[in-house]
């Protein structure tokens, strides 16, 4: 009997030395799970971003491409598109015209779109271009 209870006497000591590990292993582990969630969040705003300013680069060359359309009106409909989804912030339509084809670049800073880990996309410029052939 004596040795039953030394045995549970064991296990206690066991579980009494464990008890702030699970806290330590938290500690530890935590920061990078959040890295991994936030870092997951900033790309699908960079990603929906790239999205959205290739949409408005398409639609801006569509203007131009259209007999009578101008420069004008192709910078200010890529420019609406991008206010609609609050990225005209630093926003800036390009537009290149020849005799048969039109290319519009549409480009927005990446920290104007971040949601909140700016260092990972501060620096970089988020640019689409859309080329089309005149009607």
């Amino acid at each position: 009997m004596k040795s039953s209870q030394q045995h549970s006497s064991g296990r206690r000591r066991i579980q009494s030395d464990r008890q702030g590990t699970l806290t330590v292993e938290f500690a530890i582990v935590a920061p990078m799970i959040f890295l991994l969630f936030l870092g997951g969040l900033e790309l699908t705003a960079l990603n929906f971003a790239r999205q959205t300013i290739g949409n408005a680069s398409y639609e801006a060359a569509r203007k131009m491409i259209i007999p009578g359309g101008t420069s004008a009106q192709a910078q200010a409909e890529g420019l609406r598109l991008l206010s609609i989804v609050g990225m005209r912030t630093g926003a800036a339509v390009a537009v290149t015209d020849t005799t048969t084809a039109v290319s519009v670049t549409v480009s927005v800073p990446a920290s104007t779109v971040s949601w909140g880990l700016i260092r990972f996309s501060s620096g970089y410029t988020l640019r689409q271009t859309c080329n089309l052939t005149k009607e």
